[in-house]
């Protein structure tokens, strides 16, 4: 019963810092999702240029991200580009010192991280929606800009809102590694509590059960986008779905 009171909340407890952490885990999760989003249509259409270097930079930048493991990723982003505009600052004002948000450096890291895979899935929700789609669109009269609004988006989010709710879980889950870089997140709160009471079994654990909720409350807000973008769709054999 002891240790429980240790995650109650008020003085003694830990209750009210692990769901500040909480609350930053979610914000840096919310926040980095739809930069992640955006760069991996950008990714894609990069990759599908007409132009070849436009393409070779895109699918290095692309097999560079997949390739490093993300904390990796985290840690050169927020260390040496912090030294590198630190460089540049004093260049300009010898006097000055710029320090990075580690929110801002996780963002950025994992929303790089995490398009290089989004742009596999938007690659495949094309495939799936196919040419013929643009073809009729620009037979319309339709820009390529309304056509892909009007005719394409409304297809594509179908075919990609399981990868982009995969991609989703996963990056709830890396946000814990911002911890590394004393950002006060969840998984940085519950360490700083194991280091002062000496409770990792409880404090993992508690942390543990979080997750496992956010990932299972994740998973049922997926299955209903999903039901809902497939209203209407009818199926083989003329089934709705």
């Amino acid at each position: 019963m002891d240790q429980l009171s240790l995650l109650s909340f008020g003085p003694g407890g830990w209750g009210d810092a692990l769901l500040r952490g909480l609350g930053i885990t979610l914000a840096l999760a919310a926040a980095t999702f739809p930069v992640a989003i955006a760069l991996s249509f950008a990714l894609h259409w990069a990759r599908s240029s007409s132009r070849w270097p436009v393409r070779i930079l895109a699918r290095a930048y692309a097999t560079i991200f997949k390739s490093l493991p993300e904390i990796l990723t985290l840690l050169i982003l927020y260390y040496q580009s912090q030294a590198a505009i630190n460089w540049l600052a004093k260049s300009i004002a010898p006097q000055s010192d710029i320090a990075i948000s580690p929110f801002i450096a996780g963002l950025v890291a994992l929303s790089l991280v995490i398009s290089a895979y989004g742009s596999e899935v938007v690659r495949a929700a094309m495939n799936a929606i196919g040419k013929g789609q643009f073809e009729a669109a620009a037979s319309l009269g339709l820009t390529p800009l309304r056509a892909f609004l009007t005719v394409i988006l409304p297809q594509l989010w179908r075919h990609a809102l399981p990868g982009f709710g995969n991609l989703w879980v996963i990056l709830l889950k890396d946000t814990s590694l911002v911890s590394v870089i004393a950002l006060n997140d969840l998984t940085h709160v519950a360490v700083l509590a194991i280091n002062t009471t000496r409770e990792p079994f409880l404090f993992y654990l508690a942390i543990g059960i979080i997750y496992v909720a956010l990932v299972m409350a994740s998973s049922r807000m997926q299955k209903s986008l999903e039901r809902r973008s497939a209203r209407g769709f009818v199926q083989a054999g003329g089934r709705h779905a």
